[in-house]
This record gives structure tokens, C-alpha cells and sequence, in this order.
């Protein structure tokens, strides 16, 4: 098949195509083959016609079928001049008039379709006659328009009388009937004639939508059966067959009465099948094909772009329109969705609305983003105009602003806009994540508090909330540990009304995820006033975390198990550091990073579909920590290990959703051991997904350095591994990458006891801890310190495994094997066992023995 050529510089309203424009060219090949054998037919008949032409019934209707924009009407529009373009290229061809196309779902209800099609050809023969077009002398003329006319009387006549309503009897009424059954003899005497007038050997009549046409579709096929089965007339219907079925189905039906309903749908299927044989023969029938089966010929013809003949593939096409818009996104759990076009009509008005040439000139951005918004209203897709919506605010924005302050990540605004297509009952879905972490249904519960907070319906789905819990607390007897870092102000809070009233501090990732968020959108923001950033970075420390349920509902009482009066256990006024310093480090890391993310999105509407889709992933997996949380899982975790969490499942989610290919999709660190969460070189040598999702960063900064500098795939490793970086994670005081035995607040219940379950608590009482709950991790293995000197991020070896493999391999001398190994025994002593130390390390300490042959 050909390319197919969509040109824009010509008139939309425009639906002549050339044969190289037309969309369904191997069908319309099949038409032209239909045309020249019926015309061929009606030339043959009217030579061999010794007689009246009537009395010769030939069902020759070509059924145009297709699904809904396939372009069916388009199709009859352009068979004219097919078949004009058909003659040039071949002698002997019958003539052919075509006659304009029938609509009939702009009938009245008065309206006869027979009187109407005696009235279209009138219409014709009366124009051709005044164009003085006509091959036929003036004479021949004169007699034939006359002969015309007589005819038409005649049928006027006939049609008139039978549709009376007969007030005869006997022979009046005989001759009467006679008069109707003449209505094919004088329908076809009268269509003979105004084919001599015209010049043609048939008339090829047009039917668009006669499926549409509801109440009025089986008199039209009864009128093609009964009038239209001549050879002077050639009749191309357009429609879906099935919808054919069901409309002759159901008229069927209703002379079946009496019988049974089984019966009734086999005899009137059969019955509806025969019939349409009949009027629309098998073999006559044209299956348009759908849309996307011809998309791949699709070439796109824009003046203003410079490319080879000014054109673009479709498919090329699709792939600007998702970088635009949603930049680097891989497209994995439908991250870059927006409504794709669904007929041919749309193809066309998605190309007109968002042209290939506005996608590469950088004046056009706003003007593109208010295309999509637009676009994506009108097919109601809800993410697409969400994303569109926000990318306008930012562009529109003079001041610093929040991430939580964007459309697409706040759901009250989302609620507030009142859309009557907005389909997602935020409330609703959220009460049944909610569930599982409320103990009964009282006033307080987060089911409770989640009712009726919302109106009306949000836009686009959304996460899971961060929903409260006592099974997540950090109590003050635990939290002594976290005052000198940044961990309790980004990771905890306790400003949210208590039943209790003693504002205990509770586990949340969104305000750090916030913070996160909120400097990307400052390193591409044109607001450039540093002390405006600072004050919104201040206002977000300072705020409830954006996406937890007391933000939903900021004045709600929620329900706290009741808490023992222990002065370690209740919560008190912390007096926590300034947080200037820690806000100096977010501009410092803005500053250091914002080249490498400006060159990573090209635009600063570009983070927008990346930080929505991370959002997506991390939060609902975040829910999962949080649940696990709740029924007591991972008992040993401290806020330390929280965070931890929270760092892998974050940069696992980026890396799942920018790297190009082989992702995998699974959850990770939700129950991993302590010794293995805490040492991230350790972590990455036994998560199988993170090394998928996340470890090629390293191997694409590193290799890019020689080979490929400038890539995606190295701007994408060099985004994720600058997010890794972030102040939320490095500057916590602590080494986020090695913390293998420090010491950090326990999560634990209300009152500072074991985590346990709604089923373990009605066996158990509120257990305490001792004070010494604050801990490194009881069950973690020791590394082996002479080997940790060279493993980890900016040392020799990135991970353990490395270490072992260059032990292997021969990297080192065997003086330097001797060295290592008499320093590791140093540190061991005599008789080490295994279950002291890590895996790993172990497995290092064995390789280097057999090396140096011990």
C-alpha cells in the first residue's frame, strides 16, 4: 500500500482527496473494480434491451462498512473523482453520473424516500439541462426532457394513489393495487430516460448513514430493494453492518409475535441474515478498515518543517508529541498517556491542533500546552488535562510555588474545578485503602475523616493518602537520638488535633517527597529569587505533609488509642535546630544540579509527567510500607530504616520510569533485613529489582565519560543519581549510604511498646520497651571493615560484588592479596564464623583466603 499524505496547508473542509490523501486506497480499489463491472453490466443491458427497461430485478448495492471513523462518508465523497482518475488511466470504461449523496437522517417524518430519490435525480436531470452540457441535439433534447416529464407525471401519479388510504371495493380497489405494482415499471421507464438526458450508462446513487437514520433505516432498505434493483442504477450505502442486523432484526420481530423469545431471536437472526444477503450481497460489501491499521502509511506534510519534502511520519509524529509533553518517561504504567485519535477525523484535528512544526519551536510551548488541555477536555481524559493544566500554571506562575500547589497534585482544587466528566471518587477509593488502618468506626477513624471531604469527583486517580496510624509513632524517650539531625522536622509530625491531646509524632514521606519536588521545579523555574525559594522551602517544613490525611482534613479530631501518662512517652516541645542551614543546603544542591537538570528536561514544564507518575508508584507502594507498618511488620524498624525505605522505593521508582527498556515492575524494600537496608552497596548486591531499575545509572555515567557523552540515557543516569544526592537523604547528619550501626529512634506503638496487630493486640496489652529503645539495628551482622573501606560510592569498588570479582580476576599483586588478608585476620582474630558478619563480606573474606592459600 502507499504512503498516505495528509498536507496541511490545505483547507480542513476540504474532503476531495487525491488518490495519494485517501486513507482507505486498497478499498477503494475494490470500488472502482464493483463500479466498472456494474457499469459495464448497465451498458451491456441497455444494448441488448429490445423492450421497456423494467421487469429485471438486480441487487447490485455495494455495502461501504466500517466501524465509527473509519471514514465511510469521506469515502462516497471522494468515489467521483476515484473513478475520474480511474477512466484517464483506462479506455473502454462505462460513463458513470454520480449523482450527491443521500443523507437520510435529514428526512422529516412526512418524508417519503421514494419521493425523495425521484426528487434527487429531477433535481439532477433539471441542472444538467439548464448547464447546456448535454451530447444531444437540440432536438433530441426537446423530445427527451418532454418524454421526461411524462414520466415523471406518471410516477407522481402512482406514488400518490398508493399511498392513499383505499376507500375502494371490488374492481376499483383491483385496479388500484395495479397502479401501485406499476411504481417499478414507471419508477424504472422514468430513471431510462434521464440517463439518455444525461449522457451515461448509470447512475451511481450515494446513501450516507443510513444505519443513523434509526426509525427510518429499514424503509430506506426496503426502498433500495424495491426501487434501486435495476441496472440503470448503481447504489454505494454506507453504514456498520451490525448495526444493519439489529435494526432489520428488530423490525422483524415485530410480525414474530406469539411465539416464544428462543424462537423469536433464532428466526428473526436467521431471517435479518437473509435479508441483508439479499439487499447487500456478500460479495459486494466493502470492509473499510479501521484507523490504526493504516496510521504506520500516515506521512504528515507541514511547510514549516525542515525536514526531507517537508513531511513526517505519523508514528514519528506521536513520538515528539509524548517528549514534548512528558519528556523522558518511559511510557511504563501509563505514565505518557494522553487521548490518541480515534477516527480519521481526529487523526486530522490532533495534527491541525498540535502541529509537527509548533513541537519544535519553543515560543509555541504555552500555546501547545493549552492545545492539549483542550484536546484532552474534549476526549475527557482526565491525567492528560490535569498535566496540561499545571504545566500552564508553572508558565504562568511570577512567584515561587510549592508542588502541592499545582493542579495535578492536589486533589481539592481537582474537586473544586466541578468537571462533569471528572469520573474518580477520590473519597470512595480512598476509604477502602483506608480500611485496614482504622480499629473500629469511631468519629476519629480515617475512614470517617475521609467522608464527605470531598464534593465532587477529582480529575485524575490518585495515590494512596498517607493515612494515620498509632503503629507508627515516635515517642520523645526514643526521638532524644534525631534532635541534632533534620530527620524528625522532614520525616515526622505532630501538629494534627488528638483525641488525646498530646500531638505525638507519626512517620510521613510526603513532606520530604515535597521538598524534593519543589527544588527540581526551582532548578528550571524562571523565578529566580533565591530568598522566595527559601521561604516557600520554610513554609513546606513547616506545613503538614501535603498528602497525608490531616492535610485532607487540617481541623478534624482524629482517634488515638489511649496513651500511658509516662513523661518519656508523651510528646513534648522539641527544641530542634534552625533550619536555615538545612535550607542553604537545598539552594547549594539546586545550584549544583540545575545544568545537568535543565539539559536532562529541556523545558520546565517537561518534570511535570515525570514527578506525577513517580508520585504514582512511590506512594502506593509507600502505602504498603505504611499498612506493613501498621500490622506490625518489620518490628526491629527505627525512623532511620523508615527512611531508608522510603530512599530505594523513591529512586527505584524514577529509575523504573526513565530507563528505556527491561524494567522491572516489582515492589522492593518493604520487609528487607536491617543489615542489608542500611549499607547500600549491600542493599544493591541483593535487591534484584534495584539493580535492574537503578544500578545502570552508574555504569552510564561512568561509561559516558568515553563513549557517549550527551545521551539520554546518560542525562536520565545523571537526574536519578543527582535525586539520590538529595539534602533530603544526605544531609541528615548521618551517612545515608553507610549507617550500618547507628542508632535511631524506634517506630513503635502509642506508647513506645512492640508494634503489634489488631489480632496480636486483643491477646496483648501494650507491651513497653525499656528506655534503651533507641538502637541500631539488635540482629545486624557486622561488616568486615577492611573490606568496607573499599566498598561503596566514590571508593574503589561501588558494591561488595565488584570487590570479590577483582579479587578474582587478578587486579591485585600478591603482595597486596597478603596485605588485605592480614589486616582482615587482625580484625577477626583466630576462628571467625560466619554468622557474625555479612554475607557478603564473608564471601570476601573466604575468596581471599583460598588466594593467598590459607
Amino acid at each position: 500500500m502507499k504512503s498516505i499524505e495528509l498536507d496541511l496547508s490545505k483547507p480542513e473542509y476540504d474532503e476531495l482527496f487525491s488518490s495519494q490523501e485517501l486513507w482507505q486506497q486498497q478499498s477503494a480499489t475494490l470500488l472502482l473494480k464493483h463500479l466498472e463491472y456494474f457499469g459495464l453490466e448497465a451498458k451491456s443491458y441497455k444494448k441488448s434491451s429490445c423492450g421497456p427497461v423494467y421487469g429485471q430485478h438486480v441487487h447490485n448495492a455495494i455495502l461501504i462498512s466500517g466501524g465509527r471513523g473509519t471514514g465511510k462518508s469521506v469515502f462516497l465523497k471522494n468515489a467521483q473523482a476515484l473513478w475520474g482518475e480511474h477512466r484517464k488511466k483506462k479506455q473502454n470504461l462505462p460513463s458513470l453520473y454520480f449523482a450527491p449523496i443521500i443523507d437520510p437522517t435529514l428526512l422529516q417524518d412526512h418524508d417519503s424516500f421514494t419521493n425523495v430519490l425521484v426528487a434527487h435525480i429531477y433535481n439532477q436531470v433539471f441542472d444538467f439541462i439548464n448547464s447546456g452540457k448535454s451530447s444531444l441535439s437540440g432536438t433530441e433534447l426537446q423530445n427527451q426532457t418532454e418524454s421526461f416529464y411524462k414520466r415523471l407525471r406518471s410516477l407522481a401519479e402512482a406514488v400518490q394513489h398508493s399511498g392513499e388510504k383505499s376507500e375502494h371495493s371490488g374492481l376499483d380497489k383491483i385496479i388500484q393495487y395495479s397502479s401501485g405494482i406499476k411504481i417499478d415499471q414507471l419508477f424504472h421507464d422514468y430513471i431510462a430516460t434521464a440517463k439518455i438526458i444525461l449522457g451515461c450508462d448509470a447512475i451511481v446513487l450515494s446513501i450516507d448513514d443510513v444505519d443513523m437514520a434509526l426509525d427510518k433505516a429499514y424503509s430506506v432498505l426496503e426502498e433500495i430493494r424495491r426501487r434501486l434493483s435495476c441496472p440503470d442504477i448503481i447504489p454505494l450505502v454506507s453504514g456498520e453492518l451490525e448495526l444493519y442486523q439489529h435494526l432489520v432484526k428488530l423490525e422483524l420481530r415485530k410480525s414474530l409475535t406469539g411465539y416464544d423469545e428462543l424462537y423469536c431471536d433464532r428466526k428473526s437472526n436467521e431471517l435479518a441474515d437473509a435479508y441483508l444477503t439479499k439487499i447487500l450481497p456478500n460479495h459486494y460489501r466493502i470492509a473499510l478498515k479501521p484507523i490504526s491499521d493504516l496510521l504506520s502509511y500516515l506521512q504528515i506534510k507541514d511547510s514549516k518543517l525542515k525536514t526531507e519534502a517537508n513531511k513526517l511520519s505519523y508514528f514519528d509524529y506521536q513520538k515528539k508529541i509524548k517528549q514534548y509533553f512528558f519528556g523522558l518517561v518511559n511510557g511504563e504504567e501509563r505514565c505518557a498517556d494522553y487521548p490518541l485519535p480515534q477516527s480519521a477525523r481526529e487523526v486530522g484535528q490532533l495534527i491541525r491542533l498540535i502541529t509537527p512544526s509548533a513541537l519544535n519551536d519553543d515560543l509555541s510551548l504555552k500555546h501547545n500546552w493549552e492545545c492539549l488541555r483542550g484536546w484532552s477536555e474534549s476526549q475527557q481524559h482526565g491525567a492528560s488535562h490535569v498535566l496540561a493544566c499545571s504545566a500552564i500554571q508553572q508558565l504562568d506562575s511570577f512567584t515561587p510555588f510549592k508542588l502541592s500547589q499545582l493542579l495535578i497534585f492536589n486533589v481539592r482544587d481537582q474537586a473544586s474545578k466541578r468537571l462533569p466528566w471528572a469520573s474518580y471518587d477520590f473519597c470512595e477509593e480512598q476509604i477502602k485503602l483506608a480500611e485496614p488502618f482504622d480499629k473500629g468506626k469511631g468519629t476519629g477513624t480515617n475512614v470517617n475523616l475521609l467522608k464527605n471531604a470531598l464534593n465532587h469527583k477529582v480529575i485524575r486517580s490518585m495515590p494512596p493518602l498517607e493515612m494515620f496510624s498509632d503503629n507508627i509513632s515516635i515517642t520523645i524517650g526514643n526521638s532524644a537520638v534525631e534532635i541534632e539531625r533534620n530527620t524528625l522536622e522532614l520525616y515526622t509530625h505532630s501538629a494534627y488535633y488528638g483525641t488525646q491531646g498530646s500531638q505525638q509524632r507519626k512517620v510521613y514521606f510526603s513532606k520530604a517527597f515535597e521538598i524534593l519536588a519543589t527544588t527540581l521545579l526551582m532548578s528550571v523555574s524562571s523565578v529566580t529569587s533565591c530568598e522566595e525559594w527559601k521561604n516557600k522551602f520554610q513554609e513546606i517544613i513547616d506545613s503538614t505533609p501535603f498528602y497525608s490525611i490531616h492535610a485532607l482534613n487540617p481541623t478534624k479530631y482524629v482517634d488515638e488509642a489511649p496513651i500511658a501518662k509516662n513523661s518519656d512517652i508523651l510528646e513534648i516541645e522539641l527544641n530542634i535546630n534552625d533550619n536555615n542551614n538545612f535550607v542553604e543546603k537545598l539552594v547549594q544542591w539546586v545550584n549544583n544540579h540545575k545544568t545537568d537538570i535543565a539539559l536532562f528536561v529541556d523545558n520546565e514544564t517537561k518534570l511535570l509527567a515525570i514527578l506525577a507518575a513517580v508520585f504514582n508508584k512511590a506512594f502506593s507502594q509507600l502505602n504498603l510500607l505504611r499498612e506493613g507498618y501498621h500490622k506490625g511488620n518489620n518490628a526491629e524498624d527505627t525512623l532511620l530504616d523508615a527512611i531508608l525505605r522510603f530512599r530505594y522505593i523513591l529512586i527505584n521508582a524514577f529509575g523504573f520510569l526513565l530507563k528505556p527498556n527491561n524494567v522491572v515492575p516489582a515492589n522492593l524494600a518493604l520487609e528487607t533485613s536491617q543489615n542489608i537496608l542500611r549499607e547500600l552497596s549491600e542493599f544493591s548486591n541483593q535487591s534484584k529489582t534495584y539493580q535492574k531499575n537503578v544500578d545502570w545509572i552508574h555504569e552510564a555515567i561512568k561509561s559516558s565519560i568515553q563513549e557517549s557523552e550527551g545521551s539520554l540515557e546518560l542525562k536520565s543516569a545523571q537526574f536519578i543519581d543527582a535525586v539520590s544526592r538529595h539534602p533530603i537523604f544526605t544531609e541528615l547528619g548521618i551517612d545515608i549510604d553507610n549507617c550500618t550501626t547507628l542508632e535511631s529512634a524506634v517506630i513503635t506503638n502509642q506508647n513506645g511498646g512492640i508494634r503489634v496487630s489488631q489480632a496480636q493486640e486483643s491477646s496483648s496489652s501494650g507491651k513497653f520497651r525499656s528506655k534503651g529503645s533507641v538502637r541500631a539495628s539488635s540482629n545486624s551482622k557486622s561488616p568486615i571493615m577492611t573490606f568496607k573501606e573499599q566498598i561503596g560510592a566514590k571508593k574503589t569498588y561501588r558494591t561488595a560484588s565488584d570487590f570479590k570479582k577483582a579479587i578474582n580476576n587478578g587486579v591485585y599483586k600478591p603482595d597486596h592479596l597478603k596485605t588485605l588478608w592480614e589486616k582482615a585476620e587482625q580484625e577477626l582474630g583466630s576462628n571467625p564464623t560466619p554468622d557474625k558478619y555479612q554475607g557478603t563480606h564473608w564471601e570476601i573474606y573466604i575468596t581471599l583466603k583460598e588466594k593467598v592459600g590459607k
